[in-house]
């Protein structure tokens, strides 16, 4: 009798002390912060090879296993001697990864040149939140032009790689084109990697429309694989049309050739971002249907080098300072110098209001210190740091989230100050000095063609007797 009471006792006891454990183990889940690990099975290199892809989330409790077909990808992140490497990865079925769409096609980024890892990240998610929709909203609801992503960390055959975001691919189903109906064309995507053509100035070269690269761009749909010839035309036409036409034909239909409000808020983004790699390069152009409409849309792409990456030092050391005067493609400098449809107001109302909310300085450096807690509260970034810092992918420098969240606080300061006063040029209040000795052809004006009351006393690029001049 006292032996099955003492046995009684003995199991509440533990009954009482699983559920305790259980308990205490569910909400140490819910109150700390993880980043999930994907693990990568099997040996890559430049082509496809067959592998396992299992995805851990272990803030919700949930494990995802795909085979899959994985390679190395990039451009000069993808050259001999690269340690951290991006991946393609394409599974056998289709699969959604932490609430992104389902899919076959996905990439790792690794952020391999960027000592913070995630300024891609944090400029994709901007854009998507501050650029309108393109043309075609009305009929596609679902569109993006930036993909979305999650990041990761990553385990190669149980060995850690290092902080890393998951991302959808920039395809026709992200940006809703229309679907091809045989051999009659009517989306089209192409896709930027050099700065050649896509600046969209000089002599554009003629096409052929046999091969799947035109210049600098890539056919990304239709697929060239899929047996169906390219079709440059409307992107030839749209790019010559900029380098060629006169101004009154120019303010008459670039409107008719270019989806104007994006591309008054690619101006915005790359501005504010001082994003030297992305004008022309990495970035997608797309048309809807071209059996109806030529016009092109923008999506973004590979924006790892802004906001002061460190990496660009290997350029030039001009390009990481926040007063830099970011250049723009020939279609932009069109726009602000003949202000066709009004471009220069309706930029500088848009960047006015964006100021007040989506681009003020706070919530820009906001963006970027999430993804720095994420980091430091989940342990990513002290794991990151052991890994990567002082390796060659990154010229040698150092990582260390700390110095970099406040290096990137302080720039974007200086660099919102510097688009405020002298390329945006918005109201401080203070009124203006009239020197009424400057004749007409003698003023200074900014880039937007906005006369000034005198010689600029800030640096920067300015027309004068109808030439770009830098004041230093």
């Amino acid at each position: 009798m006292f032996m099955n009471f003492f046995r009684f006792v003995i199991f509440l006891v533990i009954f009482f002390l699983n559920n305790l454990f259980a308990l205490s183990q569910e909400s140490y889940l819910r109150e700390r912060r993880f980043v999930p690990q994907l693990h990568l099975k099997g040996e890559f290199g430049y082509t496809y090879s067959k592998g396992t892809v299992i995805l851990i989330d272990l803030q919700n409790a949930d494990t995802v296993t795909c085979t899959a077909k994985v390679k190395w990808r990039g451009a000069s992140s993808n050259i001999v001697g690269k340690h951290k490497r991006n991946y393609r990865i394409k599974l056998t079925t289709d699969q959604s990864f932490l609430g992104m769409r389902k899919d076959k096609d996905w990439i790792l980024d690794a952020g391999q040149a960027d000592v913070f890892r995630l300024r891609n990240r944090v400029a994709t998610e901007l854009w998507n939140d501050f650029a309108r929709k393109p043309y075609y909203l009305d009929r596609e609801p679902k569109v993006l032009t930036g993909v979305r992503g999650k990041v990761v960390e990553v385990f190669l055959n149980d060995e850690y790689r290092g902080v890393y975001c998951l991302t959808e691919v920039v395809d026709r189903k992200e940006l809703r084109l229309k679907k091809n109906n045989g051999n009659i064309i009517h989306g089209q995507l192409w896709k930027s990697k050099g700065y050649g053509a896509s600046l969209m100035s000089g002599d554009i070269p003629f096409y052929d429309n046999t091969s799947d690269v035109w210049d600098v761009f890539e056919t990304k749909y239709p697929e060239f694989k899929d047996g169906m010839q390219a079709d440059y035309k409307p992107l030839w036409r749209s790019i010559n049309f900029v380098s060629k036409s006169s101004d009154k034909d120019f303010k008459d239909s670039v409107a008719y050739y270019f989806d104007l409000p994006v591309v008054e808020d690619y101006y915005i983004f790359v501005q504010t971002l001082n994003a030297v790699d992305n004008i022309g390069k990495n970035l997608y152009m797309g048309i809807y249907d071209q059996q109806t409409s030529p016009m092109i849309t923008f999506s973004v792409w590979d924006l790892d080098l802004s906001v002061g990456s460190i990496y660009l030092k290997n350029y030039s050391e001009k390009f990481i300072s926040p007063e830099y005067p970011l250049e723009n493609m020939n279609l932009i400098e069109r726009l602000i110098r003949t202000d066709a449809a009004g471009f220069r107001e309706k930029v500088r109302k848009r960047y006015q209001d964006a100021r007040q909310n989506i681009l003020s300085t706070d919530s820009l450096i906001a963006r970027y210190r999430h993804y720095y807690e994420l980091l430091k509260e989940s342990g990513a970034a002290a794991r990151e740091e052991k890994k990567w810092s002082g390796d060659t992918d990154v010229s040698g420098a150092e990582i260390n989230f700390d110095k970099e969240i406040n290096y990137i606080s302080n720039w974007i300061t200086r660099r919102m100050r510097y688009l405020d006063a002298h390329v945006f040029f918005l109201p401080t209040g203070l009124k203006s000095i009239t020197n009424s000795n400057i004749k007409e052809n003698e003023a200074y004006y900014t880039l937007e063609g906005i006369k000034l009351n005198g010689k600029p006393c800030h640096k920067g690029i300015y027309i004068y007797k109808g030439k770009k001049v830098m004041l230093r």
